[in-house]
């Protein structure tokens, strides 16, 4: 390769890693001033026994600070499985923890938010199951952030077929265009399709994240889309037949930990715990 071609190269790759690097700035730096500008609101409305305006700052402060949380656990996660590491992998009941992720959300998202969800019982995997979690949340989380308007209609449907757990998601967002659907499970890539190119502020993880972890449980994991239609998602896992899997298995209960995967994962949009 010619030696200004490999300069460019290397110059493009550079300026593509400030870009991202700007990109996690922002989303660590902004809830941060959002915190700092806070506090002096929050101690004034204190002093002064203004304890309704003060709540209402504390709130702000609280959601901002489940944003952090959310992005140290998806930089975490990504580090994580670029180095190649391998989650500890259990007897995972996937019927119960799909059906406690989506129904535990239908409980605290706002109400332009409908579900409709089908799950046959008994699918037993093996994967981890924080892992699992996290790539639900992400996939439900796309939804809200690129709906056409605030009106989130989401369908799941999980069905055991030939020794397979096959889940099916779709939903009514803008969907995605056709040249970018090929890269839309590469780690730090994010796309707007209604952007026009601008560049993107989210993470780009979301999606890379919920392949791996499907992929980890020896699965796979497909998107179909037409743009201006929503997406659809067929996640397909290998069923685990141990006999005494069920008796192992484990799945989570989302409204009973205040730092789950649903609550970080979904804070800009749910209804988080009571501080109080």
């Amino acid at each position: 390769m010619p030696e200004k071609e490999i300069k460019q190269n290397n110059q493009t790759a550079s300026e593509k890693f400030i870009e991202y690097i700007d990109i996690v700035n922002y989303q660590l730096r902004e809830p941060v001033a959002n915190i700092f500008a806070s506090l002096p609101i929050m101690a004034d409305n204190i002093s002064s026994a203004n304890t309704e305006s003060a709540l209402e700052n504390l709130n702000a402060v609280y959601r901002r600070t489940y944003s952090i949380i959310k992005c140290v656990n998806n930089l975490t996660a990504v580090s994580k499985l670029q180095s190649g590491y391998q989650y500890e992998k259990t007897a995972i009941d996937f019927s119960q923890l799909v059906k406690n992720a989506f129904q535990s959300s239908q409980m605290v998202l706002p109400a332009y938010y409908s579900l409709n969800c089908y799950v046959d019982g008994g699918c037993i995997i093996m994967g981890s199951q924080p892992l699992l979690s996290m790539a639900l949340f992400n996939i439900l989380l796309n939804s809200f952030e690129y709906r056409k308007e605030d009106d989130v209609q989401v369908s799941v449907e999980l069905k055991r077929e030939n020794g397979r757990c096959v889940l099916t998601y779709r939903d009514n967002s803008k969907g995605i265009k056709p040249e970018i659907i090929g890269r839309v499970f590469e780690p730090f890539y994010s796309s707007d399709p209604y952007n026009d190119g601008e560049i993107s502020t989210k993470l780009g993880i979301g999606l890379y994240i919920a392949k791996q972890a499907v992929n980890q449980a020896g699965g796979t994991i497909l998107m179909q889309s037409q743009f201006g239609s929503g997406v659809n998602i067929v996640i397909s896992i290998p069923e685990y037949s141990d006999e005494t899997a069920i008796l192992k298995s484990k799945a989570s209960d989302f409204m009973l930990n205040k730092y789950s995967e649903m609550f970080v994962q979904l804070c800009e949009y749910c209804q988080l715990p009571d501080l109080i």
